[in-house]
C-alpha cells in the first residue's frame, strides 16, 4: 500500500517565507465554497470536527522531515481543506511546539472560531492567519457560499473573542473580488469590523490564480494599493513571492511537480518559484508529465497554467 504523505514542500510562501506545509484535511472538505478558491469547488461542506487523518502519523512525518532538513522558516497547517475541522489540530501544534523551535502557523478561514474548542486548539500556534472577506451577510453568502448553519455575525464574534484570548500574531486576510466585496459601503464596514478585532496585520489580496468560479475577477493593483491606504497602518498588499535563490540540483523529480500541481494550478514561473528549481529542469518535467497525461494545461486571463489530474478517471473525463 502506498504511504500517505501529510506534508508538502517546503514551498516559498508569499506571507511566511520557506514553509513546510501540513495538510490534514481531505480535498476539498471545507466550511465554505468560496467563489475565488484556487483549489476549486467545495464538494464536501462540513462543520463536524473529527480526526480525518491520524494525528500521530502527521506528527511523526513532520518530525522526521525536520530532522533531515534545514532552512524551514515555518511549519504551516493549510492545504486541501479547512484545518480547524481536524479534532487533533491542537495536539499536533502542541507536540511540534515541544519538539522544535520552528514557528507554527495555521491558515484558516476563521469560520469555526466561535467554538471554544477551536480557539483553544490554536492558542499555542505562533501565527494564526484567518480570512474575512465580507462585512454583511449578503456579501458573505455571495463570496463565501457558506455551510447553511454558518452566519457572519457569529464568525466575527469568534474572531473578536480569539483576539482577546490569543497572545501570538494574528494576521487577517481580506480577499477582494471585483464587484462583489469592494464597494465603498462594504469596505467601510469591513474597516470598522477589523478595528474592533484588532489584528496585528490586515493583509489585502485578490484573485491571483484560476478561481473556482470563473466569474470571480481580480482588483487592479492600483485599486488594491488604494485600499491599503484606506485600511491604515496595519494593512499590506500581499505580493507575489520572490525567492532568494534556487536549488543547485538540475533534475526535478516528477513526483515533486505532481505534488504541487495537485493542490493548485500554477504557471511555469510560479512552479519554478514554488520548487525553487531551475527553469529548464521544471520545463523538462512538465513536458514529460503533459505527454503522459498526468498534467494538463489551460489558459486563464491570458496566462498558461498547469494542473495535475487527480486520477486516471479525471484524465479520461476532461
Amino acid at each position: 500500500m502506498k504511504a500517505v504523505s501529510y506534508i508538502f514542500g517546503p514551498i516559498p510562501s508569499r506571507r511566511l517565507g520557506r514553509s513546510l506545509g501540513v495538510d490534514i484535511i481531505p480535498k476539498k472538505l471545507c466550511t465554505l465554497d468560496c467563489i475565488y478558491c484556487e483549489l476549486g469547488r467545495t464538494d464536501k461542506r462540513a462543520l463536524r470536527r473529527k480526526e480525518y487523518v491520524p494525528t500521530n502519523d502527521v506528527i511523526a512525518q513532520v518530525k522526521s522531515f525536520l530532522a533531515d532538513h534545514e532552512g524551514i522558516d515555518v511549519i504551516t497547517f493549510s492545504g486541501s481543506g479547512e484545518p480547524t475541522l481536524h479534532s487533533g489540530l491542537g495536539s499536533m501544534i502542541g507536540a511540534l511546539k515541544e519538539w522544535t523551535s520552528t514557528p507554527v502557523a495555521v491558515i484558516t478561514n476563521g469560520t469555526l472560531l466561535y467554538r471554544e474548542d477551536v480557539r483553544h486548539d490554536l492558542l499555542e500556534a505562533d501565527i494564526v492567519l484567518p480570512s474575512l472577506d465580507a462585512a454583511t451577510e449578503k456579501t458573505f453568502m455571495a463570496i463565501n457560499r457558506p455551510h447553511p448553519r454558518l452566519h457572519l455575525a457569529a464568525i466575527v464574534e469568534g474572531l473578536k473573542q480569539f483576539r482577546r484570548e490569543y497572545r501570538g500574531q494574528l494576521w487577517v486576510e481580506v480577499l477582494f473580488v471585483e464587484g462583489v466585496n469592494d464597494s465603498n459601503e462594504e469596505t467601510q464596514r469591513m474597516r470598522d469590523i477589523l478595528e474592533d478585532i484588532g489584528p496585528d496585520k490586515v493583509q489585502l489580496n485578490t484573485v491571483l490564480r484560476p478561481p473556482a468560479d470563473r466569474s470571480a475577477h481580480p482588483l487592479s493593483e492600483e485599486r488594491l494599493h488604494r485600499l491599503e491606504g484606506f485600511f491604515g497602518n496595519r494593512s499590506e498588499v500581499i505580493g507575489r513571492y520572490h525567492p532568494s535563490g534556487g536549488k543547485k540540483d538540475s533534475v526535478i523529480r516528477d513526483s515533486e511537480v505532481i505534488a504541487v500541481l495537485r493542490r493548485r494550478a500554477m504557471t511555469l514561473r510560479e512552479l519554478e518559484q514554488s520548487l525553487e528549481a531551475p527553469p529548464k529542469a521544471v520545463l523538462i518535467s512538465l513536458l514529460s508529465l503533459v505527454r503522459d497525461e498526468r498534467v494538463f494545461s489551460f489558459v486563464y486571463l491570458g496566462k498558461k497554467y498547469y494542473q495535475a489530474f487527480e486520477s486516471l478517471g479525471d484524465a479520461l473525463s476532461v
